[in-house]
């Protein structure tokens, strides 16, 4: 079996700014595979989603797993690992000398709005916009963010090592120098010392200067504004600042006071200052450079910063609520991440009962977007002994205190949790749609645990409902259990679930509730059944299916292909919908519970007509979930009650039931005229 493939070592990187750099540092992120998202936010929004159209293109044919995102507000990006700045003001740069600084009035605003917006960011955040040294360190003193960087001087300095190599006929790989300070026309070169090959060199430094102003005119005169140089400077920038690359590269920090582009060596994501020696001239002129850069910057303080700058003072953030509720049995969620209890709402209201509720803190799940936590919980799981399972698909680390604490890492996804006995389960994440996920995933186990204790059993099958009589469908992983329930529910059957169902005996009757969840369906069958337009409309129109949808399958949908596709250890790839979007999307109209009426047996058979087969069929022990048959949430945090119920008194009121074994083959009108007559009335 084919091995599956590491997760990118970094989350969601945000973009501002859909221009020439934007548009470059997106491509490159998205063709890197390094990340898992870039997120891209533009002053219009035209052209951000303009440009993650692009980009789906571009990773649909080289087959990158990046997704790109197109999001309305700079706000939305603080959950990101690192934001990259870029976006430009109105303004027509008409000066000839100082071209960088021209753009200082025009774009300082912007900068400071964008700053606001991203009040106390912890992430990493990269400056391109111009002029870069004055607008870094407006951005990291009004808004507070510790991990501000400029590009600029690497840009300058990849641009004097280059020339410099060609006027000594040397790879430039062999040159060792660097451009300091300004990155505009006070930039420091750094000729005393520049080596090639540890040795000194002569720098004609008139040469070199002409060089640096020359050759970003000649970029703009053939393609209007530079993106490839700064975007390559960008992404080594990010690199280096997330600890995927140890390496020197020249930025804009605050050294000593005083806001300069430097070389930093960067060892696992800690910046270190190695300034090169300078000799008096080389002094001199970065003291002019400084002097510049503070002049410029000082009109911004006065406009930007308040008079009596003061220390933030820590203010709570907001929480949401939201309680979640089946048959006699709920669940309260608390959020910092108002994506999380929006997310909950969305993904349980269809089939539970979802409303928001006052925050509580004896909630049954308590969920945090906190990056210190998830460093936090995780180095104390891997310091110690701890065991190793397969969560939701994800490798999973946790280990167990002798008070019964349960904390838990799943490292691929910057997931941590902690459940302590007879309290809330906490979940921490980097960013708001995991940690959605992984909430919503955990309190459907939380009221699991709950009806399994009250006496209901879960069963493999898919159920539809008509005045609330239930047929079921069973059996094996392709039988046809989904495409079952889905032709009812296309006849004007309610569907209940495409997959699970809890059920409980009540009285004479088996009560059967749905099991919440993304409901996959085969592009073939999506494209048999009427609905692969409407879903392609839909996607091309900027809507989403579930995140948990492979990118192959986005990308056949909007490339128009409906030919199912598989994943190499055979597994077929499916659309992925939210259950609000089987009614939104595909017209189905959904149910909250029923009462077991009939029970079908299907299988698939191209070629073949439907029929009824002469088998006599029954619902088996083998066809309910227990803890030893469960391959996808196994019970890390003790959520589930040791000893379920017998299935017994289940299996004998079922095997009552009407009951079909039935043959399908892939004519949709015979098969839904077929199942019509088949399912008749139900009582």
């Amino acid at each position: 079996m084919t091995p599956p493939l590491t997760p990118p070592p970094v989350g969601a990187v945000g973009v501002i700014g859909a221009g020439a750099v934007g548009q470059s540092v997106a491509m490159l992120l998205a063709a890197g595979g390094w990340c898992e998202s870039v997120r891209i936010v533009s002053r219009t929004g035209l052209s951000a989603r303009a440009l993650v159209t692009d980009l789906e293109d571009m990773c649909q044919v080289t087959a990158s797993s990046v997704r790109a995102v197109h999001v309305t507000d700079a706000g939305q990006l603080a959950s990101c690992e690192a934001v990259v700045v870029c976006p430009r003001g109105d303004f027509t740069n008409t000066t000839r000398t100082d071209i960088r600084m021209a753009g200082l009035n025009a774009n300082a605003p912007v900068i400071a709005d964008l700053a606001r917006k991203l009040d106390q960011y912890q992430g990493l955040v990269v400056m391109v916009t111009n002029p870069v040294d004055v607008l870094t360190r407006l951005f990291a003193e009004v808004s507070g963010c510790p991990h501000v960087y400029g590009v600029g001087s690497n840009t300058d300095t990849a641009r004097y090592r280059l020339a410099l190599a060609r006027l000594l006929d040397v790879p430039p790989q062999a040159v060792v120098g660097h451009v300091i300070g300004e990155h505009g026309d006070q930039a420091v070169v750094c000729a005393s010392a520049t080596r090639v090959g540890d040795l000194p060199v002569p720098v004609p430094l008139r040469h070199v200067r002409d060089e640096l102003s020359d050759r970003p005119r000649r970029i703009n005169a053939g393609l209007g504004r530079t993106r490839c140089g700064p975007a390559g400077a960008v992404i080594a920038a990010l690199r280096a600042g997330l600890g995927l690359d140890d390496a020197v590269t020249e930025l804009c920090v605050n050294h000593e006071g005083r806001w300069r582009g430097i070389p930093l060596r960067f060892t696992a994501g800690t910046p270190t200052v190695c300034l090169p020696r300078l000799d008096a001239a080389e002094a001199r002129q970065l003291i002019a450079a400084d002097a510049k850069l503070r002049d410029a910057y000082e009109p911004l303080a006065r406009l930007y910063l308040p008079a009596h700058p003061r220390q933030k003072e820590k203010t709570a953030v907001p929480q949401t609520a939201v309680r979640i509720a089946t048959a006699t049995q709920a669940a309260t969620v608390t959020s910092n991440s108002p994506v999380v209890t929006d997310w909950a709402l969305r993904y349980f209201g269809p089939w539970w009962n979802a409303t928001s509720t006052a925050p509580d803190t004896n909630a049954a799940v308590i969920t945090d977007v906190n990056a210190g936590r998830v460093t936090e919980i995780a180095q104390r799981v891997a310091d110690h002994p701890h065991e190793k399972t397969v969560y939701a698909n994800s490798n999973m680390l946790f280990d167990q205190d002798d008070d019964g604490t349960v904390a838990a890492s799943q490292p691929d996804e910057k997931l941590v949790y902690r459940a302590e006995p007879g309290g809330p389960l906490r979940i921490y994440g980097c960013e708001d749609i995991p940690v959605a996920l992984a909430t919503a995933r955990l309190t459907r186990e939380v009221v699991r645990g709950q009806l399994l204790a009250d006496g209901w059993s879960i069963l493999h099958a898919s159920a539809v409902v008509r005045d609330g009589q239930t047929v079921l469908t069973l059996g094996d992983k392709g039988a046809g259990k989904t495409t079952t329930a889905l032709l009812l529910a296309r006849a004007g059957w309610q569907l209940l679930a495409n997959d699970r169902v809890f059920i409980r005996r009540e009285d004479d009757r088996l009560r059967v509730l749905p099991w919440p969840s993304a409901a996959a369906i085969g592009l073939g069958l999506v494209d048999a059944l009427d609905w692969y337009e409407t879903v392609r409309e839909r996607l091309l129109g900027g809507e989403q299916l579930h995140p948990t949808q492979h990118q192959k399958v986005t990308g056949a949908l909007h490339s128009g292909n409906c030919t199912p596709l598989w994943n190499e250890s055979g597994k077929e790839l499916k659309p992925q919908f939210f259950p609000d979007q089987l009614h939104s999307w595909l017209g189905l109209t959904l149910a909250t519970e029923g009462h077991a009426a009939r029970i079908l047996f299907p299988e698939i058979t191209p070629g073949t007509k439907p029929a009824l087969l002469d088998e006599d069929r029954s619902v088996g022990a083998g066809d309910f979930f227990t803890a030893g048959t469960e391959d996808r949430y196994p019970d890390v945090f003790g959520l589930l009650p040791a000893d379920l119920p017998s299935t017994q008194p289940l299996l004998e009121l079922l095997g009552e039931l009407p009951r079909n074994a039935l043959t399908l083959g892939h004519d949709v009108k015979a098969n839904t005229d077929f199942l019509a007559q088949v399912t008749g009335p139900t009582t």
